[in-house]
């Protein structure tokens, strides 16, 4: 009795597309990763829970750009938290946008929540150079602006992938 096994030699690619919700979910659990093992000395344990809300806003040549974004947040009791888009519909315990097409996207907790961030991923193939975008990332708590991140890219005839990650945490 013999058994053969024969080697595939299958190769097998990832897409950019394909990356982009790992690479989104790895940033939120290194995030919930560092927020939980910071030092809250200078706050004297205070947690700041509430609505935390974080709206991404992107200007410039769109079309030149892919921009894709994780969101995700936890409460106080029972970890990860549930999604609101801006009307109220539930979007689930992470939301992630494949490809920003809209101007504004902004995904915001329940009153419970204690930590929310956004990962996201800027790429550009495009061959042509001086493409530029513009995003603004907004966290807020309660309606009050608690950070925020602006970024500038610019094609020049090259590939381009950038990560960035905004939390409601400064």
């Amino acid at each position: 009795f013999f058994l053969y096994f024969m080697p595939t030699t299958d190769i097998y690619t990832l897409s950019i597309h394909d990356a982009l919700p790992i690479f989104g979910i790895g940033a939120l659990f290194l995030g919930l990763i560092l927020v939980s093992c910071s030092d809250d000395d200078d706050q004297g344990g205070v947690i700041d829970t509430g609505i935390h809300k974080i709206v991404v806003e992107q200007s410039g040549d769109i079309d030149a750009f892919e921009l894709g974004l994780v969101f995700g947040a936890v409460n106080t009791t029972s970890g990860p938290t549930k999604l609101y888009d801006e009307d109220g519909k539930y979007l689930g315990e992470s939301h992630s946008v494949t490809r920003m097409e809209d101007a504004k996207v902004s995904c915001q907790t329940g009153d419970d929540a204690f930590f929310m961030t956004c990962a996201g991923s800027v790429t550009s193939t495009s061959d042509v150079s001086g493409k530029k975008l513009k995003v603004l990332v907004t966290a807020y708590i309660d309606g009050k602006e608690v950070n925020q991140l602006v970024k500038e890219y610019e094609t020049k005839g090259e590939i381009l992938i950038e990560n960035f990650s905004v939390s409601t945490t400064a």
